[in-house]
């Protein structure tokens, strides 16, 4: 949502402009229709900040907006696992990082939506994950809960030298959420022929320069490193359904839900996602009723 505030760049969203409604990716229930859809039924998929909209069918029934029948259980998981921070972090491990067993994996915000679900496949595929948090509890629960091999203050300023420390040999691939310090850190320490899959750049969207690239970046030729930008849109059509598979029988998943209630809880909700000492772990969602 912050890019889309930014005066320019990020063209393959629609910019925000001041008094734009705004919208973000939610969970509804149908109270009335005059579609398909029934009374009742849960909806999920990108809608308007509110607390009713109207909403339609889209193009196909298997992609968002999707419906779900009013007994589903536990539709939240549409809001992170199943939705779209699970679509980012599959595109992101399983088409493009594709991990493989004894490899050492970086994610940087490794206790946010799409990174903590990162770690859960690069663990899946049998690699070692080293990952960042930006407080002590964040780094705690992904040694205690996720079961990373080492977690790193992302805001330190020494962070490549930690990064040397508990990866002498090098990664093989890092997933980047971050950007600054922890991204050239990651170029560092990144091995003969690795990988860079950039997912995103929070810790520099509020800054002067959003889409700063790292200083180092040159040194992915030397090494013969591969840097994977992407963004999600124009990926549903191939994939949305074979992502649902793959989660659908992935019940052991962790995937926490970092509640915030109320309507005017919003604005601290969305501006606490860049305020390291305020959020929890997983997905931030407002729960509106």
């Amino acid at each position: 949502m912050r890019t889309r505030m930014q005066p320019e760049g990020y063209d393959y969203l629609t910019r925000w402009r001041p008094g734009d409604a705004l919208s973000a990716w939610g969970l509804a229930r149908v109270i009335a229709s005059r579609s398909a859809w029934r009374e009742g039924d849960w909806v999920v998929g990108h809608m308007p900040v509110a607390e009713r909209c109207r909403l339609g069918p889209g193009a196909s029934p298997d992609l968002p907006p999707l419906t779900l029948p009013a007994d589903t259980p536990s539709p939240e998981r549409w809001l992170h696992a199943r939705g779209m921070t699970g679509f980012t972090a599959w595109l992101a491990m399983r088409l493009y990082g594709r991990p493989q067993a004894g490899e050492t994996v970086l994610v940087s915000a490794g206790a946010g939506a799409v990174g903590s679900l990162a770690i859960q496949w690069a663990h899946r595929a049998g690699a070692r994950v080293i990952a960042t948090a930006g407080n002590a509890a964040r780094r705690d629960w992904l040694i205690d809960r996720l079961g990373v091999a080492a977690a790193l203050d992302h805001h330190d300023s020494g962070i490549a030298s930690r990064l040397a420390d508990v990866a002498p040999e090098g990664i093989d691939l890092s997933i980047e959420n971050v950007g600054g310090d922890v991204f050239e850190a990651a170029i560092e320490a990144l091995v003969p022929g690795g990988r860079v899959v950039l997912c995103g750049l929070v810790g520099q969207y509020n800054s002067p320069e959003p889409r700063r690239a790292p200083r180092n970046l040159s040194r992915l030729t030397a090494a013969g490193g591969h840097l994977q930008p992407f963004v999600v849109p124009g990926h549903e059509a191939a994939h949305w359904e074979g992502f649902q598979r793959e989660m659908a029988r992935w019940e052991e998943v962790v995937a926490p839900l970092d509640v915030v209630d109320g309507f005017t809880g919003w604005p601290r909700a969305f501006c606490g996602l860049f305020n390291d000492d305020v959020r929890g772990v997983g997905k931030r969602v407002v729960r509106l009723r």
